[in-house]
C-alpha cells in the first residue's frame, strides 16, 4: 500500500468479528464462528511482511480475499447446507460471472475482489452494491442498528494505528542501506528496505531541491534508489497470477492502485509462462512490484480480470 492510499478497506479484523457475533447474539440470529487466524496469519500476515522483505508492495485486502474470506465462507455454506454466500462489499456481480462496479462507485471494492474464483463469485451475493453508502446508514438507523454511526476504518484491519512500518519492524530484522541515485551515486543511508515502496516521497531521509521519489526497492544489496517523478513514469508492466473473470480479449482498462483511475491499455501474453504485459498509449505513474494490475472493459464497469505487478517497464 503506498503512502496516502486510503480508501474502504476489505479484511475483517478480529474486533469487527466480535462485533458481527454479538450483534448476531443480541438480535437473536442463529450464528457460527471460524476461527481463521492461523489461515490469516499464514497467507495474509506473513505475506505481507515477506513482500516488505522482498521489495514489493502488497495489498493485505487481496490476500485475504484471495486466500481467506470467500473460500472459508463457502466452506461454511457447504457445511450448513446453503449454497449462496452474502458478503458486504460494495460491488456488483455481473454476466459471466464477472465483478461490476456498484452503485457507489466511491466505495467500490471491485478493484480488491478481482482474486475470487468464477465459482465462488458465481454463488456471491453483494447486497450493498446496489446501495449508497448513504442510504445504507438510514436503513441501518431506521432499523436501530448500530452500525449506522459505526466510523469508517481506512487501516490495515491488523495494524489498527495505520504504523505498518513498526509492524514490520517487529517481525523482521531490518539492516541499514544506501540510498543511491539511478547512476549509483550514494546519497545518504537508510535503517531498513522495508521502510521503502515504489513511489514513496516523504521520509526518505535525503534532502535535494526537487522532491525526490523511491524508485526502486534492492532488498539483496540494501539499496534504496530514489529519483524524480518523471523516473517513475511507465510505458509497461508485467502480470502474474492472473485470474480471468471474462476473456483477455476485451480488457482495455487497468487500474494499477486501489483508489487509482482505469487508464486504457494493451495487452498481450508474455514469453514467461502465466505472464501478460500492459502496454500503455500514456506513461503511468505510481506502479509498484506487488500491486494488483485490475483489467475493465472498455466502459470500465466490468472486470475482466486481475493479477499481481512483477516488474515495471520504463
Amino acid at each position: 500500500m503506498h503512502d496516502g492510499e486510503k480508501g474502504s478497506r476489505s479484511c475483517c479484523s478480529p474486533d469487527t468479528v466480535l462485533f458481527a457475533r454479538d450483534t448476531a447474539h443480541r438480535m437473536g440470529l442463529p450464528h457460527f464462528t471460524l476461527n481463521l487466524k492461523e489461515l490469516f496469519g499464514r497467507r495474509v500476515m506473513r505475506d505481507f511482511v515477506g513482500s516488505y522483505e522482498e521489495g514489493r508492495t502488497p495489498n493485505p485486502c487481496v490476500a485475504c480475499n484471495a486466500h481467506v474470506k470467500f473460500h472459508a465462507a463457502s466452506f461454511l455454506a457447504d457445511r450448513l447446507g446453503f449454497y449462496h454466500v452474502a458478503t458486504g462489499h460494495y460491488a456488483r456481480v455481473a454476466e459471466g460471472p464477472t465483478l461490476a462496479r456498484p452503485a457507489d462507485e466511491n466505495k467500490d471494492q471491485t478493484y480488491v475482489l478481482w482474486p475470487v474464483p468464477k465459482d465462488l463469485l458465481a454463488r456471491t451475493l453483494f447486497p450493498l452494491g446496489e446501495y449508497r453508502k448513504t442510504e445504507v446508514r438510514r436503513i441501518a438507523e431506521e432499523r436501530g442498528l448500530a452500525v449506522a454511526y459505526t466510523p469508517e476504518s481506512q487501516d490495515i484491519c491488523f495494524i489498527p494505528d495505520g504504523d505498518y512500518r513498526g509492524f514490520i519492524r517487529k517481525k523482521v530484522a531490518a539492516e541499514p542501506g544506501d540510498v543511491v541515485d539511478r547512476g549509483g551515486e550514494v546519497l545518504g543511508r537508510h535503517a531498513g528496505v522495508v521502510d521503502f515502496t515504489v513511489g514513496q516521497r516523504r521520509g526518505i531521509g535525503v534532502s535535494a531541491p526537487t522532491p525526490l521519489y523511491v524508485t526502486e526497492v534492492r532488498p539483496s544489496t540494501r539499496q534504496v534508489v530514489v529519483g524524480l517523478r518523471k523516473d517513475l513514469e511507465v510505458r509497461e508492466i508485467r502480470v502474474r497470477e492472473l485470474n480471468w473473470l471474462l476473456g483477455p480479449e476485451e480488457a482495455r482498462l487497468v487500474q494499477v492502485r486501489y483508489n487509482g483511475a482505469p487508464t486504457p491499455c494493451e495487452i498481450k501474453e508474455g514469453e514467461a509462462n502465466g505472464e501478460w504485459v500492459a502496454r500503455f498509449p500514456e506513461p503511468v505513474v505510481g506502479v509498484a512490484p506487488g500491486q494488483s494490475a485490475v483489467f475493465y472493459t472498455g466502459d470500465g464497469q466490468k472486470v475482466v480480470g486481475g493479477g499481481v505487478v512483477s516488474r515495471r517497464t520504463s
